[in-house]
């Protein structure tokens, strides 16, 4: 195309289009600005550029233009990168190109929005004005898209959108736009006499002679509930109040705007709905016919329950259903595409019905929610998005099927966020492994701050500091950031315990898109490290007694360990019959049941409780450094006890009594002194040294206090009362107090258990309360331990001192 041709062409009106297929994506050619329509329609999958009034070429690149058809709707989606400053559509109608206000595109069927993505996006009705409709089969649309850049210039992209009709439409067919309520109905006319008729073009009004005989006696009668009656006016007149009234060979439509003249509001189960009650009057022949043209359309906001969006429809709405409802059924989908009942459980969306209202809840993570950043009163905020569409069918009485179809963006105000600063560290690794997330896609990261030094990202690489992005599946990510303990912009400090305390002070400054806005998050982590690991006690229980064991740690202060009141050195260890082994990090000591150290706090069938408590004593302060105790519980058959202030516990093994005896049927020698516990073997007594027939004799310096566990059988009665009933079980115990102090305690466990019936061997007791001697292997086991464990404390600081 030379400049002539181009100059000459100016003159002219540059009409050319073109049809975007709809199943694939298309390559652009440049080709030259014809005048002929024709011609250009026979290559249905090319796109030409004409800038108007001139045509020159241009690339747009794959993908940037999408088509589709759904639900009775044109679909126009334009990638949002490739919008210009202002952008506008324009309609091209027999040889006419008339702009699209927001007002016609409301009256006409036509919706422009940006989705959550950015992009822009023109929805059409199939019953839109200016749509070339071929018996509501097939449909075309002829349309300029205009990008108006910075500096002023316009270009002009002519579309041509086609469809047929993939769906059948339903009697009556509602649907729900962002800017317009449509309703549609089966025109209900014998088939001899369809006509189909020329649409009506608001807002320019048609004169009688051009409306034709059969619209001109049109009427439309409105409802109202502060208006008892109906007021019916022509067409002409509903036109002018924002009403767009049409037919075509098999349908009746009525579309308006929100908030028009005629609607009302009410509230639905607490939902606000925004109602047109209509009646359309027509004359056939010599009858006039009335359909209901009423619409109805919920129009509350989404609304937020924790991690959730909700939306709430109306399970019924009265002013369009009339008798008998039945349900058929709720459907939802995102952007264009319907959902799978697979689908909606996957993605954790949940659809209810709760007092006559369907609630739809979308968790913020589920796949088709968009998320928005901003900052808000120097607060991280986020404000989530969804494209959903709500599909909602039933019958009445009226209409044996209605589908009303809702387009509703939900979109929540910005609610402040906490963004996480996640401490991974391990100390033992020396490294701060720290995480800040998770943050949605429009939120990069543009530098940090250590400290009081400011580093961007390739600063703080080549410092030493390692910076990540973590990335996840929906599209989130995280950002991990690992600096040693060592590095010089850690600060670290010297603190009680042997500890070293390194503190990282860090500020994140984050990027948010589109908007260029800077949000600074602000954190501090700690880590304390031990430099100086301590002397440790730790315990254990075994077959024998109970096992102390002491770890040495590396601190080089003076220790003594004690066991109760008791220091522990070499005579401790011989009196008490310990067992001492050494190892490179610890030392342990092993009390022997009933030895010194030990205490009892209790004793049960179940067994004794012992208890021994060990700490550790700096001897330069004299101060517990330490404290542990250990408890542990000794099964056991048979036990005296002979406790301080003159009680006796006595524990009763008459299993090898032949033949058995019930151990709950022995007595003391008084026998009203039953057993306080027993089971199948063995019976538990508890008893002051002055009661239960006790007898108490002097034995030089010492009392002895003896009384006998006996079981005697329940025999008849005989004639001679001096006849004795020897006993089939008798266990003799004695316990022996100095004259002068009975507080003294010992336990007595037998050396020989065996009990021969009917009497069995007394248990005694020495006043020292060590009746078990130690095995005879300890004392050799204590010798050979105790060169190689001195030669340990000369290095270590013994606590044997």
């Amino acid at each position: 195309m030379n400049g002539k041709k181009r100059k000459k062409k100016s003159k002219t009106n540059c009409v050319p289009t073109f049809a975007f297929p709809v199943t694939m994506p298309y390559d652009v050619i440049i080709v030259s600005c014809q005048k002929k329509v024709r011609n250009l329609l026979r290559l249905p999958s090319l796109l030409f550029l004409c800038v108007l009034p001139t045509c020159v070429p241009t690339t747009v690149p794959v993908g940037t233009f999408r088509t589709e058809c759904h639900d009775h709707h044109f679909w126009l989606t334009i990638k949002s990168s490739f919008l210009g400053h202002m952008v506008r559509f324009d309609i091209e109608d027999r040889g006419s190109v008339l702009f699209l206000s927001h007002q016609r595109a409301a009256e006409c069927g036509y919706t422009m929005v940006f989705n959550s993505r950015g992009d822009l996006v023109l929805r059409a009705s199939f019953l839109a004005c200016h749509v070339d409709n071929k018996k509501d089969t097939e449909y075309r649309l002829h349309m300029w898209f205009v990008n108006k850049e910075a500096d002023g210039k316009d270009t002009a992209y002519p579309v041509l959108l086609s469809c047929h009709l993939q769906q059948p439409w339903s009697p009556r067919q509602i649907v729900c736009e962002e800017n317009y309520m449509e309703v549609s109905v089966k025109k209900e006319i014998p088939a001899a006499y369809h006509q189909g008729l020329e649409w009506m073009e608001p807002p320019i009004l048609a004169s009688e002679e051009e409306e034709g005989d059969e619209l001109k006696e049109w009427q439309v009668a409105f409802h109202k509930p502060e208006y008892p009656g109906e007021e019916s006016m022509p067409l002409r007149d509903a036109q002018a109040m924002g009403y767009y009234i049409n037919t075509t060979d098999t349908r009746i439509v009525l579309r308006c705007p929100y908030s028009t003249t005629m609607s009302y509001t009410l509230q639905e189960r607490g939902v606000p709905v925004e109602v047109v009650s209509a009646t359309l009057l027509y004359r056939h022949m010599w009858r006039v016919l009335k359909v209901d043209v009423s619409v109805a359309c919920a129009i509350s906001k989404a609304t937020v329950d924790r991690d959730h969006m909700v939306a709430t429809f109306p399970q019924v709405l009265p002013p369009l259903v009339k008798g008998r409802f039945r349900d058929r059924g709720v459907k939802i989908g995102m952007d264009t595409h319907l959902l799978s009942e697979c689908s909606i459980q996957e993605q954790g969306y949940k659809i209810e019905v709760w007092n006559g209202v369907v609630e739809i809840r979308i968790p913020f993570g589920a796949e088709g929610v968009y998320v928005k950043s901003r900052v808000v009163d120097k607060q991280f905020a986020q404000s989530w998005s969804v494209d959903l569409f709500y599909l909602h069918q039933w019958e009445d009485g009226q209409w044996n099927w209605t589908r009303q179809l809702s387009f509703r963006p939900l979109k929540t105000l910005y609610v402040p966020q906490t963004l996480k600063l996640i401490n991974n560290t391990v100390p033992s690794q020396e490294m701060f492994l720290v995480t800040l997330g998770t943050l949605p896609r429009d939120v990069s990261l543009r530098s940090v701050t250590i400290g009081d030094e400011p580093l961007s990202l390739m600063e703080a690489l080549e410092l030493g500091l390692k910076i990540s992005l973590v990335p996840f599946i929906n599209g989130t990510h995280d950002y991990l950031l690992q600096a040693p303990f060592s590095h010089p912009l850690i600060s670290q400090e010297s603190i009680d315990g042997g500890y070293r305390r390194y503190t990282l002070r860090i500020t994140f400054a984050l990027d948010i898109s589109p908007h260029a806005e800077v949000f600074y998050h602000h954190g501090t982590v700690v880590s304390d490290l031990r430099d100086v690991v301590l002397p440790r006690l730790e315990g254990k229980c075994t077959d024998e007694g109970v096992l102390v064991l002491l770890y040495y740690g590396n601190q080089d202060f003076q220790w003594e360990m004690y066991l109760g009141h008791r220091r522990l050195d070499w005579e401790l260890v011989d009196l008490g019959g310990y067992v001492i082994e050494t190892e490179e990090d610890y030392f342990s000591v092993e009390l022997p049941l009933y030895s010194l150290g030990m205490t009892f706090e209790d004793l049960r069938l179940q067994g004794l409780v012992a208890r021994v408590e060990a700490s550790l004593v700096n001897v330069e302060t004299m101060r517990v450094e330490y404290t542990f105790i250990q408890r542990c519980t000794f099964p056991l058959k048979e036990l005296l006890v002979c406790l301080p202030e003159g009680k006796i516990v006595v524990v009763a093994d008459t299993s090898r009594t032949t033949p058995p005896i019930e151990p709950h049927l022995t007595t003391l020698l008084d026998q009203s002194c039953g057993p306080i516990d027993s089971d199948s073997t063995r019976a538990l007594f508890s008893f002051r040294v002055d009661s239960c027939g006790t007898i108490r004799t002097l034995e030089g310096n010492r009392l002895v206090y003896e009384n006998e566990v006996t079981y005697r059988e329940k025999l008849l009665p005989t004639p001679d009362p001096l006849t004795y009933q020897k006993p089939r079980y008798r266990l003799t115990i004695q316990c022996r107090y100095p004259a002068n102090d009975n507080r003294t305690r010992a336990i007595l466990h037998p050396f020989d258990p065996a009990l021969t019936p009917p009497t069995g061997p007394i248990m005694e007791d020495s006043s020292h309360g060590r009746s078990l001697k130690a095995k005879e292997n300890q004392g050799t086991q204590r010798r050979e331990k105790k060169r190689e464990w001195v030669s340990k404390q000369k290095r270590s600081t013994s606590p044997l001192c």
